[in-house]
C-alpha cells in the first residue's frame, strides 16, 4: 500500500521522500536519483497507485525486456503521476540522514533558530519539535550575588580540535565539503568552445551566489542536467586551461605565468578560487606546483635555498642561465640586478642574482592564495602541510584507470561470445592508449575516461575510490528499434558512469577487422 503521512515524512529524512524528475524517453533503468538504492544493484521495481485518497493497493508496473525506459513508462503509466520505487530483496536503512548529506542537497534550506543548523525546508517543523535551545550555565558571584555566564571557552575548544583531526587526503576532502555552504547555487552556464575564458568570466560576475555555494554548470546547446558528472567535467577542462595558461614550466612542475595584466584583472585569485572549489567538489586536484611555490603557501615565507636551476620556469631566464653558463650576457644579467663585475670568477654569484629574480612571482602566488581561502583552505594548507602536498606538488596523483564491470548475458550463450569481443576489443583499446601515453594526439586514457566519467583524475576521497567503477552494457537490438543501417555508436551516461555498446556492427567482421571497425568508431566519435 502507498504509505502514510508518517511514513512519507520517515521516508523523507531517509533520503527516499517524494521527488519530482522528467523523464526522457531515452532514459534507462541505470537512472536513479536516490543515492541509497544504488547499493541494491537494480534489483527493484516501480509500483503504481490508482486513483483516491488515504491509502491505496500499489500495482506493479511491468518493465520492458531491457528494464524501465522514458517510452516504456509513458506508455503504462500516461507520462504524469506519482510512481514508488520498492527493492525486491534489500532492506533499505531508514535511519535519518544527516542534513549534510547528498540526498539533501538539491532541497531548500532554512536556518534554524535555536541551533543555527540548516535545515531542509520540509524537514524544519520535525527538527524545531526535538530542537533544544543550547543550555547556559551560569554561576553567582560572591559579592554582588548577580548571575553571570559561564566561560566554555576552553571546553570549546577542546572538542573542536578532536573533531578536526585530519589524517589523510579523504579527511582533507571531508572537511572542505562540509563547509560548502548550501543555502544557495552557484550556476554557471558556458559553451564548450573558450571555456577557460568564459568560465573564468562568469565566475567573476556571478552576483547571486558564490563559490562557496555548491556549483552547478550547464553547457548551451545541451539538455543535461548537473547531477554531479558535468561539474567534475568543468573542473577537469578548467584546471586543465589554468595549467596551460597561467602556469609555465615543465616536468620539474610549474609556477605561475609573470603576467601584471592578469595581476590587475584579478585573474590569479579566481584561479586560487576554482582550485579551492576543484579539490572541495570533487574535481582534480592541481598537483602541478613547483616545492618551492608550495612551500611559500604553506608557510608564507620564500626560502632561497630550495630555488636551485630546475625551479626556473621563465624562458628568458632559462635562456639567461644557459648564457652565462657558456658565454657573458652583459646587458641581460646587469637588467637582472648584478652591479659587480662580469667575470668567470663571478659566474656563481650571477646565477644567485638570476634564480633571486624569481620573487617577481610572488605577488601572484599571493593573489592565488587569496582565492585559496575559499572554504578556509588556505588555512588548512598551513596547517597539514605534509598532507595537502599531495594536492599541489607533481607527481602525487596519477591518471585514473577505474575498474570495468561489463554486464554479461548467460554464459554459454552466443550473446555472451560477443559481449566478450566487445570487452577485448575495449582492453585493447586502453592498452594502446596506454602505450603511447601523452604522446597521443587524439585521445589518451585521462581524456578517454573523462569522456565515460566526465573526470580524467582519481576520486579524492577514499570512499569514492572504493566504489569508482565503469559499468559495460550491450545493446543487442539496435536492428530491430531502428531497422537496417551500418553503424551505431556508443550511448554514455557519465551520470552513472556507465556506456553502452551496439553489439550487431562491431562483432559482425573478423577479430583485426573488428577492431580496426571498434577503434574507429571511438576515435570519430
Amino acid at each position: 500500500k502507498t504509505p502514510k503521512q508518517s511514513e512519507e515524512l520517515a521516508l523523507l529524512q531517509a533520503g527516499m521522500g517524494r521527488r519530482t524528475i522528467q523523464v526522457p524517453e531515452g532514459a534507462c533503468h541505470k537512472e536513479v536519483l536516490y543515492v541509497t538504492l544504488f547499493y541494491t544493484a537494480g534489483a527493484w521495481m516501480l509500483h503504481k497507485a490508482m486513483g483516491g485518497s488515504s491509502q491505496r493497493r500499489l500495482t506493479l508496473v511491468s518493465p520492458d525486456e531491457m528494464g524501465y525506459t522514458g517510452a516504456g513508462l509513458f506508455k503504462s503509466w500516461g507520462g504524469k503521476g506519482c510512481l514508488y520505487v520498492m527493492p525486491i530483496q534489500h532492506r533499505l536503512d531508514m535511519s535519518p540522514l544527516p542534513y549534510t548529506a547528498r540526498e539533501f542537497e538539491a532541497m531548500p534550506k532554512a536556518r534554524c533558530v535555536s541551533c543555527s543548523e540548516h535545515v531542509p525546508l520540509q524537514l524544519l517543523s520535525l527538527h524545531v519539535e526535538t530542537c533544544t535551545t543550547p543550555e547556559v550555565d551560569e554561576t553567582t558571584c560572591p559579592i554582588c550575588q548577580d548571575s553571570h555566564e559561564l566561560e566554555l571557552s576552553g571546553l570549546i575548544s577542546v572538542s573542536f580540535l578532536s573533531f578536526s583531526n585530519i589524517f589523510s587526503i579523504s579527511d582533507v576532502i571531508r572537511v572542505l565539503h562540509e563547509r560548502v555552504d548550501n543555502t544557495a547555487i552557484f550556476s554557471i552556464c558556458v559553451t564548450r568552445e573558450d571555456m577557460l575564458e568564459r568560465g573564468m568570466k562568469q565566475w567573476q560576475r556571478q552576483k547571486k551566489a558564490s563559490p562557496k555555494n555548491p556549483l552547478r554548470v550547464t553547457f548551451l546547446g545541451e539538455t543535461g542536467i548537473d547531477n554531479g558528472a558535468l561539474r567534475k567535467e568543468f573542473l577537469t577542462e578548467m584546471v586543465a586551461g589554468i595549467q596551460s595558461r597561467f602556469f609555465v614550466g615543465g616536468d620539474n612542475g610549474k609556477t605561475p605565468k609573470y603576467s601584471m595584466t592578469d595581476m590587475d584583472k584579478h585573474h590569479f585569485k579566481t584561479v586560487g578560487e576554482i582550485l579551492a572549489v576543484s579539490i572541495a567538489q570533487g574535481g582534480p586536484p592541481p598537483n602541478f606546483f613547483m616545492d618551492w611555490c608550495y612551500n611559500y603557501m604553506s608557510t608564507g615565507e620564500l626560502d632561497q635555498e630550495a630555488i636551485t636551476e630546475t625551479a626556473v620556469t621563465d624562458p628568458e631566464l632559462i635562456d639567461l642561465i644557459q648564457e652565462v653558463s657558456m658565454s657573458f650576457m652583459f646587458g641581460w644579467i646587469l637588467s637582472c640586478g648584478y652591479t659587480g663585475p662580469v667575470s668567470v670568477e663571478k659566474k656563481e654569484d650571477i646565477l644567485s642574482i638570476v634564480l633571486y629574480s624569481t620573487v617577481r612571482l610572488l605577488p601572484m602566488l599571493q593573489q592565488i592564495c587569496s582565492g585559496m581561502k575559499l572554504y578556509g583552505l588556505l588555512s588548512l594548507v598551513q596547517k597539514e602541510k605534509d598532507i595537502c602536498r599531495q594536492l599541489f606538488v607533481l607527481g602525487s596523483f596519477s591518471k585514473v584507470s577505474g575498474s570495468l564491470s561489463p554486464v554479461f548475458s548467460e554464459k554459454g550463450t552466443m550473446r555472451r561470445q560477443r559481449e566478450c569481443r566487445v570487452v577485448n576489443f575495449l582492453q585493447d583499446f586502453i592498452q594502446d592508449m596506454e602505450d603511447e601515453g601523452d604522446k597521443a594526439v587524439l585521445i589518451n586514457v585521462g581524456k578517454f575516461c573523462q569522456w565515460l566519467t566526465g573526470q580524467a583524475h582519481i576520486p579524492l576521497s577514499h570512499a569514492d575510490w572504493e566504489g569508482f567503477s565503469i559499468t559495460i552494457e550491450f545493446d543487442h537490438d539496435c536492428q530491430v528499434r531502428f531497422g537496417t543501417h551500418s553503424i551505431c555508436y556508443p550511448i554514455v551516461n557519465a551520470c552513472s558512469c556507465s556506456v553502452t555498446f551496439p553489439v550487431a556492427h562491431l562483432t559482425t567482421r573478423g577479430v583485426q577487422k573488428g577492431y580496426c571497425f571498434f577503434k574507429g568508431v571511438l576515435l570519430e566519435f
